[in-house]
């Protein structure tokens, strides 16, 4: 079954809404691709810009800091990172693999089950994965797609 751009947009919102209700404490769920871009993130609050601002740098940091501790987990020979646990003195901060990317849990307070989180993350990993690879896939085959009809000749002549 192929799935077109928007249907994976549809079934990564779906799988965040999911995660973000699945229990209490939780404020975000997001997914960043490999360089710290916010692909897409759900939470249960509304936000003012300011605060969609800071799920950006939530992501652009989470991601640096997972691949930090991915390479830390490398050199110490431990192998590639499955989970990323940060404590704060208000909450928590769960990161794990998801394929070409990065999914980040973000807890409002410490009155949370660790080990459902982590199931959480365990359970859709492998299909967030799989929509997060064919929808940067589409993304990059639409980039191109533009990117040529820039610098096509025909358009080249009306600059």
């Amino acid at each position: 079954m192929s799935l077109n751009y928007s249907q994976d947009e549809v079934l990564l919102r779906k799988i965040l809404k999911t995660i973000i209700t699945s229990t209490p404490g939780l404020k975000y769920a997001i997914i960043i691709d490999d360089t710290g871009i916010t692909i897409m993130s759900e939470s249960k609050f509304t936000f003012s810009n300011e605060e969609e601002i800071s799920v950006e740098k939530i992501g652009a940091i989470g991601g640096a800091v997972f691949t930090a501790g991915e390479e830390q987990g490398l050199i110490l020979g431990y192998g590639t990172t499955e989970l990323q646990i940060t404590e704060y003195d208000k909450g928590y901060i769960f990161s794990g693999k998801i394929g070409k990317g990065v999914l980040c849990i973000v807890t409002i307070d410490k009155n949370i089950q660790i080990g459902y989180i982590k199931a959480v993350i365990k359970r859709y990993a492998p299909k967030i994965a799989q929509i997060l690879t064919r929808y940067l896939q589409t993304d990059q085959g639409e980039l191109n797609k533009e990117l040529k009809e820039l610098f096509s000749s025909d358009t080249m002549g009306l600059l």
